[in-house]
């Protein structure tokens, strides 16, 4: 409730009498002795404000295209290397130059020295532009400098509409112009910062501006900006003290960068226009003053048949450039009736003077006082200190106004700082509306009020996701809202059914138009008032920011589900193509995350420090389904290889084959001496001991082929002794073959049937040689950008029969291993080459090192898993604990529980697996949780974690 005081006006009436009886008597006391000292003061003070004054309006016109320079050189735009993705961002480059009126043109020059310029068609001179038949309807016009396939350079004129779409194209004649030594693409890879470049006049555009360039964030391009000051004229001619006022502003070396009469600042010359230095403008007033020097203070002098006043004022121009202002004033039209009111009203104002000083200081004390306070406590808003504000105590009615509309005003931009944090850095979507809800209430001075969000599946229902204020027991809000009909008409009866409750229905829309909710307010008066009117527009722009909001949420909710979606599928894929490693890729993640779950909790172990936030999370997810991704190109019959002799099917049938050949060679034998009169006894005891030998032969052969036990040197020597047994090939090996194993066989002799055959044999037909090179993954290929560290084999494959027998322990040959282990080279590879955005960088290296070892000795890249970050540690254990437990294995059966955890204690203890993750795992009861979910009953057994803990050097067995 205001207090009833006195008016405002009323006071303010009486102070201006008081002060202006004041100051005339002051002047008329010293009028005759210090008018014009006065007036030097006066216009002295008046031109350093003009001068501040100038100064900020330059820097008004510069500093936003400043800031479009920065964003732009951050932007991943200026790092793209094929001219359809810089074609791509030419929206974001129109973008930059309509938010900014002054900008001309917006410009691209990268470190190969392509070039790529956008400018309105409209701010070309007509002279200079390319002679395009669509240039009559075209609104932007885009220069393209670059090179063709061959390397080539070639220039090209592009016309677009105002929606960017292409209108025309054509060669440049001259295709020469390389950005590289240009002042502005130079200076600008030497400054950290955005580079400005001194007014000059634009050649295209016949505009006085200035270049604003800066180096991209990854130095591989120099982003630019015209930027036009011709505005700046105009702008100093709104700062005539009087008419008669001459103004100009000029650079150091005398060039005019801004007058009132902007057709007079070029200087057309055979080279092109140029800026007009301070004598071409035939201004004698302007041209005196300067040849004063270079005055501060205000000067007296004569000029064009009068006397005027003047200065010449040093601000800090356009950037970094010392600039002047100069400003001249008619001395008669600064002392019109000056003189003459000294005279006639001299005896009068010092009269009234006497009379009302004593009144004029009571009124400026009891006026003063409370709106200097105010003014205090309104510097502190503009300073942000939107706390600072607690009003003011006044007996003016106006003043009491003014304090509780400031103070409102206060409560209003808090809320509004409010709402922008939240609507910022809130990332869940309910939490959000929530606190945009409470704001909402507040600065629209609602009681109760309530968002409610469209259903994604049924347009016509809305539920009820935040609600706040108090309605009381009359005005309670359903959970839900159900549309009539999904038209207009639907939510016009629904907006008059709540209406009549007391509510308005503000539909939220995105910029498409699309309805996602609804907001309801409860009305602040009567439903039919009809004065709420600019309060519901209020209302309705205020909802906007609230709509784009959840748009913004639901897309990177989206966004985020189909990435995760994709994610798996990929997963699942690479699970689908093989049926023994089927689980692999979506089991190791799920016990990753465990790990990564039991970091989390973890308040006094190793990791109690580690802090585990949102951005971390999701890398980590991408990367652990994505580790075995490569898989994808691993070959089938390497990866589902049970047998030393499988290739796409087991070869051993081959050998038995041989075998029985030789079986019936001995009875062929036995029967062909019987034939020549031998001895039947002799000849039968021959033959059972051959096939005696044929019998322990083939067991050998067929134990050996199935790689259980490791291969000793005496079986090793048998193997080459009865690799040399011959048999009688009768047939031409070289019919009913492909193209590839026709070109392979033919790197060997043709021989004349029948020919002898060794039983095992390594031949040139058994190499497979690689599609087209070896993978880049030697230290010293200089395609190896990822830092690999491997050695390819010479071959993509090695066949040879008594090769792949001798393999020592397993069933995979050293070509195939490398084949095997190729899968994370081509992971690493797939990983990077994808844009990963700033949080999610780290994905390929969580993804790709999980075979890296703690003491380096891993592959592909031979990294100290100890310096790497804790997500790749954890992945590397998840990986070799899912592996040893799983029984999809076609070439070993699943290890129990206390085997596969003893062999990862030693894998610590011997610097292959961090020893505290694996600590992890065995504290935080992963080992467990993952058991009871994954292995079969007969595979979890009786675990020692102490014994596990001695085992991995982590700590001595209790006694």
């Amino acid at each position: 409730m205001l207090r009833r005081g006195l008016s405002l006006q009323t006071l303010i009436a009486l102070s201006i009498v008081g002060l202006m009886l004041i100051l005339a008597g002051v002047l008329l006391w010293h009028g005759a002795r210090g008018a014009d000292s006065v007036l030097v003061s006066a216009v002295r003070d008046t031109g350093r404000q003009l001068a501040l004054t100038t100064e900020e309006r330059s820097r008004r016109l510069i500093d936003p295209a400043r800031v479009v320079v920065r964003l732009l050189a951050r932007d991943d735009l200026a790092s793209d290397e094929r001219l359809a993705d810089r074609l791509e961002d030419l929206p974001l480059l129109a973008g930059a130059l309509e938010s900014h009126e002054v900008a001309s043109a917006v410009f691209i020059g990268y470190a190969n020295g392509d070039f790529l310029r956008l400018r309105p068609v409209s701010r070309v001179a007509e002279e200079h532009l390319p002679p395009l038949d669509g240039i009559a309807r075209a609104h932007y016009l885009v220069q393209v400098v670059s090179r063709d396939p061959r390397g080539r350079r070639y220039g090209e004129w592009r016309l677009y509409d105002e929606a960017l779409e292409l209108l025309e194209r054509r060669a440049m004649p001259d295709a020469d112009y390389d950005p590289r030594p240009r002042p502005w693409y130079r200076q600008a890879q030497s400054s950290v910062d955005v580079h400005l470049s001194a007014p000059y006049v634009f050649f295209a555009t016949r505009e006085i501006g200035v270049t604003l360039s800066r180096r991209s964030a990854d130095g591989r391009a120099v982003v630019g900006l015209d930027a036009s000051l011709m505005d700046l004229g105009a702008e100093i001619a709104s700062l005539r003290l009087t008419p008669g006022t001459r103004l100009a502003v000029v650079s150091r070396h005398d060039r005019v960068l801004a007058h009132p009469e902007a057709q007079r600042l070029l200087v057309d010359t055979p080279a092109g226009p140029r800026l007009a230095q301070l004598r071409e403008l035939e201004v004698p007033v302007l041209s005196r003053l300067d040849a004063l020097g270079r005055q501060e203070e205000a000067v007296r002098f004569r000029a064009a048949g009068q006397a005027w006043f003047g200065m010449r004022l040093p601000f800090q121009g356009i950037g970094e450039t010392q600039a002047h202002l100069l400003l001249a004033v008619p001395e008669r039209e600064m002392l019109a009736g000056t003189r003459r009111l000294l005279w006639q009203r001299s005896l009068v104002a010092g009269g009234l003077v006497l009379a009302l000083l004593p009144l004029g200081i009571w009124v400026g004390h009891r006026l003063g006082k409370p709106l200097y306070s105010l003014a205090e406590q309104v510097r502190a808003l503009a300073g942000f200190d939107f706390a600072g504000y607690r009003g003011t105590a006044s007996p003016v009615r106006e003043v009491q106004q003014l304090s509780q509309a400031l103070e409102g005003m206060a409560g209003s931009i808090a809320d509004f700082q409010r709402m922008t944090r939240t609507l910022s850095s809130e990332p869940h979507l309910e939490t959000m509306l929530a606190g945009i809800l409470d704001d909402l209430l507040r600065i629209t001075d609602s009681r109760h009020g309530a968002i409610y969000l469209e259903d994604e599946a049924d347009a016509s229902r809305f539920a009820c996701v935040a609600e706040a204020g108090s309605g009381g027991e009359d005005a309670r809000l359903p959970g839900q809202l159900v549309l009539p009909a999904v038209t207009e008409e639907g939510l016009a009866a629904l907006s008059g059914q709540l209406e009549l409750r007391g509510y308005l229905v503000q539909p939220l829309c995105n910029r498409s138009g699309h309805r996602l909710g609804l907001l309801l307010l409860a009305l602040r008066g009567e439903p039919d008032a009809g004065d709420d009117l600019p309060w519901r527009r209020f209302v309705e722009e205020l909802s906007g920011a609230a709509a784009v909001a959840i748009e913004m949420r639901r897309l990177l909710e989206g966004e985020k589900r189909l990435l995760d979606a994709i994610v798996e599928l990929i997963a699942a894929a690479t699970d689908a193509k093989s049926p023994h490693t089927g689980g692999h890729c979506s089991r190791v993640p799920q016990l990753a995350e465990m790990l990564l779950q039991g970091v989390e909790r973890d308040r006094s172990g190793p990791f109690a420090a580690e802090t585990v936030d949102e951005e971390r999370r999701t890398a980590f997810h991408l990367a652990a389904w994505l580790h075995d991704c490569g898989k994808l190109t691993s070959p089938d019959d390497v990866m589902e290889k049970a047998t030393k002799l499988e290739t796409r099917y087991n070869r051993i049938h081959e050998i038995r084959t041989r075998f029985e050949v030789l079986w019936r060679d001995a009875e062929m034998t036995y029967w062909q001496g019987l034939a020549e009169g031998g001895e039947a006894g002799a000849l039968d005891e021959v033959r059972a001991r051959r096939q005696a030998e044929l019998q322990a032969a083939w067991r050998l052969v067929a134990e050996v082929n199935q790689g259980g036990e490791r291969l000793d040197e005496a079986r090793a020597r048998r193997l080459d002794e009865i690799a040399e047994w011959r048999w009688w090939r009768h047939f031409d090996d070289r019919l009913g073959l492909s193209e590839d194993e026709a070109r392979r066989l033919a790197r060997e002799p043709e021989v004349t049937l029948p020919a002898a055959e060794s039983l095992l044999a390594d031949r040139p037909r058994h190499l497979v040689d690689w599609a087209a090179k070896p993978p880049p993954v030697a230290a010293d290929d200089p395609d190896n950008r990822w830092g690999f560290d491997m050695r390819p084999p010479a071959v993509a494959g090695h066949q040879g029969e008594l090769y792949n027998l001798r393999v020592v322990r397993g069933t995979l040959n050293e070509v195939e291993r490398f084949r095997i282990q190729e899968h994370i080279v081509q992971t690493i590879i797939m990983l990077d080459s994808l844009p990963w955005p700033a949080h999610l960088r780290q994905v390929p290296a969580i993804a790709g090192n999980h075979h890296e070892r703690m003491d380096g000795q891993g592959y592909p890249r031979r990294l100290v898993l100890a310096e790497a970050s804790l997500e790749e540690r954890i992945m590397a254990v998840a990986d070799v604990f899912e592996a040893l437990t799983a029984v999809d294995r076609p070439y070993k059966p699943g290890m129990t529980l206390s085997q596969s955890l003893s062999i990862l204690a030693r894998m610590a203890r011997d610097g292959h697996l961090d020893p505290l993750v694996f600590q992890l795992l065995l504290d935080s009861g992963v080992w467990r949780d993952y058991a009871a979910r994954f292995l079969a009953p007969e595979q979890i057994d009786r675990v020692d974690i102490d014994d596990l803990k001695a085992q991995a050097g982590l700590a001595r067995p209790v006694s």
